[in-house]
């Protein structure tokens, strides 16, 4: 059971967000909101209070602005006068836990959930008060984002309810989330071990059907080939528990369209990266194989585009480097006009200049594990 929080720790919280709140309301923020709007909100449909509310906390505490930082990290810079614990909470608070909550019961002023997506237990409160909680019945779902205070959670924006007949709103919430966010579930370290283990399973079944982890196609089959694959992993996993077979990510899935119109894309299934597709990889494998092709435009574009785009993971470029890391210096030396460019020497540095997000990212597995009401659900709808 989560330990509880002294009173007076989680009123100073209450007062610190009603500051923040009213921080955040400065003019200064009001066209940095507005994008946000933009980009978060369909015009087509009318914005209520309540989606109004969810999308300001998100801009409060989750949003980078301009210059990279968010409102609360602002808000900790003009109060110096914060203690050093209150500075630690507040900045926290930038790691919101959302989703489709259970509702287990109550304790003393506290609701006691667990969330459908990672499956752990929060320590609930409201900073208005526990009397909000008296709409939040046994088995009821409360849709929320949650903020630390100490080892309770502290409801932080508007909240949903909805009845216990109305779980499948809740599940088709929490299963959608699952799979389009996976490190809501990875929050449980259990199922973050069980996700790597799904991988190297799923990757497994990619080489024994395709008969090794990089295939080559023509984009316009990447699709029929996968659903080939994917017919032939349910096959596989007919005796599997209900959770692994819904957790298979690779199941749901849409290639965009520099992938679909290549003339040759790529599959991958790396121990680490996971499954990723590879547009023109035909092109830029040919450049690697003969460095002379780079004089020609389409060659030399698309060799570019894999070391420019950060989005292109540094797996591909290291596998074709790894076939003959002389030629690959010689590939280098010709894009960047670098002649003493040495791969061996050179390659972890370029590629860590080209492609900084991907070496800040902590490694993940591509497959979200679901529990086994959500595979359920996934089965029947």
């Amino acid at each position: 059971m989560p330990v509880t929080v002294d009173d007076d720790l989680f009123n100073r919280a209450g007062e610190l967000k009603q500051q923040l709140v009213a921080f955040s309301q400065q003019r200064r923020y009001e066209r940095a909101f507005d994008d946000v709007l933009a980009d978060q909100h369909d015009e087509r449909f009318l914005l209520d209070e309540h989606t109004l509310m969810i999308l300001w906390d998100y801009f409060v505490l989750e949003h980078r602005l301009r210059n990279g930082r968010t409102v609360v990290e602002q808000f900790v810079a003009a109060h110096p006068e914060l203690s050093e614990p209150e500075q630690r909470m507040l900045l926290g608070w930038r790691d919101v836990v959302q989703g489709p909550f259970e509702v287990q019961g109550r304790d003393g002023p506290a609701l006691i959930v667990v969330n459908l997506v990672d499956e752990l237990t929060y320590r609930v409160r409201s900073n208005m008060g526990p009397s909000v909680f008296r709409r939040t019945p046994h088995r009821s779902f409360l849709l929320a984002r949650l903020v630390a205070v100490g080892e309770e959670w502290m409801i932080s924006g508007p909240m949903n309810v909805w009845r216990a007949q109305e779980r499948d709103v809740a599940y088709k919430m929490a299963l959608e989330i699952s799979l389009r966010a996976p490190e809501a579930v990875y929050r449980n370290p259990e199922k973050l071990t069980q996700a790597w283990e799904l991988q190297r399973q799923d990757r497994e079944r990619f080489v024994r059907f395709f008969g090794s982890d990089l295939v080559v196609v023509p984009g316009d089959q990447v699709v029929d080939r996968m659903a080939d694959y994917h017919a032939f992993c349910r096959a596989k996993a007919s005796g599997a528990s209900a959770s692994t077979a819904a957790g298979d990510g690779t199941t749901m899935f849409e290639l965009p369209p520099n992938v679909v119109d290549a003339e040759t894309v790529a599959m991958i299934y790396d121990e680490v990266d996971g499954l990723g597709f590879y547009a023109e990889f035909g092109l830029v494998e040919a450049a690697f194989a003969d460095p002379d092709l780079l004089r020609r435009r389409c060659y030399r574009e698309h060799t570019l585009a894999y070391l420019q785009d950060d989005s292109v993971g540094p797996l591909v470029l290291r596998r074709l480097a790894a076939r003959d890391p002389e030629r690959a210096s010689v590939v280098f030396r010709r894009l960047l006009k670098k002649p003493r460019f040495d791969w061996t020497r050179d390659g972890e540095e370029l590629l860590r200049a080209y492609k900084p997000e991907h070496f800040r990212q902590v490694p993940r597995p591509r497959i979200s594990p679901v529990s086994e009401r959500l595979a359920a659900y996934a089965r029947r709808r």
